[in-house]
């Protein structure tokens, strides 16, 4: 479920075409995974899936924005 979300997260920061945006969403991540730190024990693992989750989603929306706007030449 983890890894969903960060997914999800990462297409949406992406649709927004915006470079901070992008990075205000991976800053924002961060932030909650220190303020869990705080409340009690964490895993790495656990940030580690967030943000590969979050950088495939970005990976996915440019890659899908360059499958899509390729135009086919009619034969």
């Amino acid at each position: 479920m983890l890894f969903l979300t960060a997914v999800t997260l990462g297409l949406t920061a992406a649709m927004l075409r915006s470079a901070f945006a992008m990075a205000l969403v991976a800053v924002l991540v961060m932030a909650a995974f220190g303020a869990a730190a705080l409340m009690g024990p964490v895993s790495l693992l656990d940030l580690a899936i967030g943000l590969v989750g979050y950088n495939l989603g970005i990976f996915g929306m440019v890659v899908g924005m360059v499958v899509f706007s390729r135009k086919t030449v009619a034969a």
